[in-house]
């Protein structure tokens, strides 16, 4: 009953202040969930503060201890500089990580949050019925439900991922394997917006299909984590590997510039001989006797390659999350009728 009373009250003093068209349902819909919303928006300040205090801090620790020429890489550091590479690994580097990772995290939060407080909440406890009585269509109601947070994602994480990257470009890779390109992937550019896009869209879906809080929340979760895995499987094939031939066989740990795919033989009618399987203690030259070939091959993305890659697979997930948020205007139309 004090749901639906504040939901009454919140209706009309959104009307009175949007005025025609989507301003008042918007209105409203952040007002439900306005501690939310500035929860959201402190801890988006605070991120970007931060950000751009390690930023300062990283690019003059490395320039002050002349970072980028004594260790190009983890293994060419010179003994006498140990000491320092760890304490700009765990002063700097690291908390830089926590950072991705929570970066990685959110578009799982921002499904789990649509899905739950955002659409089966609203189910469960009925008060749709009063948004819909005034003046208000299912199918306007789901689009103002989606498009407060869908702007607020797409402004604040577009620019929570903008200034990580920033700050990110500045780390000298060959002292932070674990912040490789191809290990920063999802932290970086445009694919965790698009992410958090689709994760939005299949928040919708879940929670008009299921209709309670907590289920859809935890529904949400899985099936957004499922979903962005198997694009994530797919993303080395988005751009065209690079095939390195030698005579002798190839490294597979380099400077991290390098995200290896596959390696293997080239045989003697020029086919390929994939990860060939020679025996154990068997060197490189008795397995290429063994199988009668004539060479090795590598093929890898190099760094160069990410950009490309972002975008490619952002692309691809804005149209799924398109499609999926179709999906959720006609379950609901369905279910109206």
């Amino acid at each position: 009953m004090r749901a639906t009373t504040t939901a009454a009250a919140g209706a009309g003093a959104g009307a009175g202040r949007g005025g025609p068209g989507l301003r008042g349902p918007a209105w409203l819909v952040l007002r439900q969930h306005r501690s939310t919303a500035w929860f959201a928006l402190g801890g988006l300040i605070a991120l970007l503060a931060l950000l751009v205090t390690l930023r300062f801090a990283i690019v003059d620790y490395v320039d002050a201890n002349d970072l980028e020429a004594a260790c190009t890489t983890d293994a060419a550091c010179k003994p006498a500089m140990q000491g320092t590479v760890d304490t700009f690994r765990g002063n700097l580097a690291d908390p830089l990580h926590y950072i991705g990772r929570l970066i990685e995290l959110l578009p799982v939060m921002t499904g789990a949050f649509v899905a739950g407080p955002l659409i089966a909440r609203e189910l469960e406890s009925g008060t749709y019925k009063l948004a819909w009585t005034q003046s208000l269509s299912p199918l306007r109601w789901l689009a103002v439900k989606l498009a407060v947070p869908g702007l607020a994602v797409l402004a604040g994480l577009s620019l929570l991922s903008a200034v990580y990257t920033w700050v990110w470009r500045e780390l000298p890779v060959g002292l932070v394997p674990g912040q490789w390109w191809f290990r920063s992937y999802d932290m970086v550019g445009p694919v965790p917006v698009a992410q958090s896009l689709l994760a939005l869209a299949v928040g919708a879906v879940v929670g008009l299909l299921l209709g309670r809080t907590v289920a859809a929340m935890g529904a949400t979760a899985l099936t957004v984590y499922l979903v962005t895995g198997a694009l994530g499987s797919l993303r080395q094939k988005l751009t065209g590997p690079v095939t390195e031939l030698s005579a002798d066989m190839p490294e597979l740990v380099r400077d991290g510039g390098e995200w290896f795919t596959q390696r293997g033989m080239i045989g003697q009618d020029g086919g390929r001989i994939a990860e060939p399987d020679c025996g154990v203690g068997v060197s490189p030259e008795d397995c290429l006797a063994q199988h009668g070939a004539t060479g090795w091959y590598v093929d890898y993305h190099p760094a160069s390659h990410l950009w490309p890659m972002q975008w490619a697979e952002a692309g691809i997930t804005v149209a799924l999350a398109g499609l999926v948020g179709g999906a959720a205007f006609w379950l609901l139309r369905r279910r109206c009728a």
